[in-house]
């Protein structure tokens, strides 16, 4: 399995680009915040319900690889493979009290992403797990010491598997920025 990984900052802004790295060391993908549509932010802050922002994942070069976007926040998810140029539904279901598990079919393959109760997400390709998506524990948790950055590690087959699980991840689960 290759494995990259990303930082986020305390503060994400719309402007902010997170580039992920592999191995390498190498920029491969690189990833931003997305505003939901006029209509859907007004519903957002009105309800103070479901995920803020959606994400998109570009290439290095900053094509767009992948982008979540929904009708209003929490309900009918959509992604947008842009390389396809195939737009499907990412369903939802309840795996737990309170955690979802999201469903997709692309390019008649089916996906599965959920995150289990120690936070690591996987994606599942016809059954098969494809990739991990994880957020070490902090050990260091001072109150006083500045908040260092958020690191993300992707364990993936492909890279093409890489980037759809971090979009997936950060969209879905990732709440601290």
């Amino acid at each position: 399995m290759e494995q990259f990984t990303y930082q986020v900052p305390e503060k994400v802004h719309i402007s902010t680009i997170i580039p992920i790295i592999n191995e390498q060391g190498e920029a491969v993908f690189e990833i931003r915040k997305q505003q939901h549509k006029f209509l859907a932010r007004i519903v957002n802050n009105s309800l103070r319900g479901g995920i803020p922002y959606s994400y998109k994942i570009a290439n290095a070069f900053g094509k767009p690889l992948y982008t979540i976007d929904c009708l209003f926040p929490g309900f009918r998810y959509k992604l947008i493979d842009h390389l396809s140029l195939q737009t499907v539904q990412i369903a939802s279901n309840r795996v737990q009290l309170i955690e979802k598990a999201y469903r997709f079919r692309l390019n008649n393959h089916e996906y599965f992403f959920e995150k289990d109760y120690t936070s690591v997400g996987y994606l599942k390709c016809d059954n098969k797990q494809v990739a991990t998506v994880s957020m070490p524990i902090k050990t260091d948790i001072s109150l006083f010491k500045k908040l260092e950055l958020d690191t993300i590690i992707i364990n993936s087959t492909t890279q093409d598997f890489a980037c759809l699980a971090a979009v997936l991840y950060h969209t879905f689960y990732y709440y601290g920025a």
